[in-house]
């Protein structure tokens, strides 16, 4: 994931270097690589690619980027902190800011920019300089949830589960945004993609409900131990927490992920 600029704002949510990160990218994998690889393969990723992964994390899709673009096709996986991405033979991994390695113009077949324009108060010139970065023909890939659609829960154990949860998205949703984070960017991305001349641009929409103790559920639980003290000065005990987390492991809760937008677009061919 990437963000930082030095101060509060415009600084990524989560932190690679703490204990339960490495769980966190796991399950954003889980929950989310499926409908990238669904767009990646609808645009055409073929052997002999060169593709740009931003904000790689854990490298679970980089990984299978790798795969699927070798022998002679190049993955360069861009994040602040790259320690949880495995190496490859055909894998760059660069460790940074993507504002300041943005690839050089004309040269990428591909770009997936994945849960990072959302952070990035900057996020439209971010934009700009991926998609210069593109060859004609290439594809971008920009997929960011919606956090502003909160209808949430399909099932809860009961009212007190239901409150502890809600509480618990809008401390941490309002975490996000005092850092420079827009929730609802992702419902701008094609129009934005529109104006900086790419053709094509479709969105794909979609959430899935998982149960407690898999896939989202995980996701909120590893969120709560990461954001533990902020979640804390926000108004929330521990016990609080240590509550939530079991209703978070609970079967007999149902929660949506929020809705992903993955918005494609293409550079025009020469």
């Amino acid at each position: 994931m990437v963000g930082p600029d030095g101060g509060m704002t415009g600084r990524y949510m989560f932190d690679n270097a703490t204990m339960e990160a490495r769980n966190q990218l796991q399950y954003l994998g889980t929950v989310l690589d499926l409908g990238t690889r669904r767009a990646l393969v609808e645009a055409g990723l073929a052997p002999g690619w060169n593709v740009t992964d931003v904000g790689a994390g854990a490298g679970t899709l980089t990984t299978w980027i790798c795969d699927q673009v070798a022998p002679s096709g190049r993955v360069t996986a861009v994040d602040l902190d790259p320690r949880h991405i495995p190496s490859g033979p055909n894998l760059t991994v660069c460790a940074g800011d993507i504002r300041d390695l943005v690839p050089a113009e004309a040269s990428q077949d591909a770009i997936v920019v994945r849960l990072v324009l959302m952070h990035l108060p900057d996020r439209e010139e971010v934009l700009a300089g991926l998609v210069r970065a593109l060859v004609p023909g290439g594809v971008i890939v920009v997929a960011d949830w919606d956090c502003t659609w909160r209808d949430l829960i399909r099932r809860s154990p009961s009212p007190r589960a239901t409150e502890l949860f809600e509480r618990f998205q809008d401390k941490l949703l309002t975490f996000g945004e005092s850092r420079g984070a827009d929730m609802g960017w992702a419902k701008r991305a094609p129009e934005v993609m529109d104006g900086l001349g790419l053709v094509g641009v479709t969105s794909h929409i979609e959430s899935r409900s998982w149960r407690g103790g898999t896939g989202i559920c995980l996701l909120h639980h590893s969120n709560s131990i990461q954001k533990e003290a902020e979640l804390v000065a926000a108004g929330m005990s521990l016990d609080d927490l240590v509550e939530l987390r079991a209703v978070l492991m609970d079967p007999e809760l149902a929660v949506s992920g929020y809705l992903m937008h993955t918005t494609v677009g293409r550079r025009p061919a020469a």
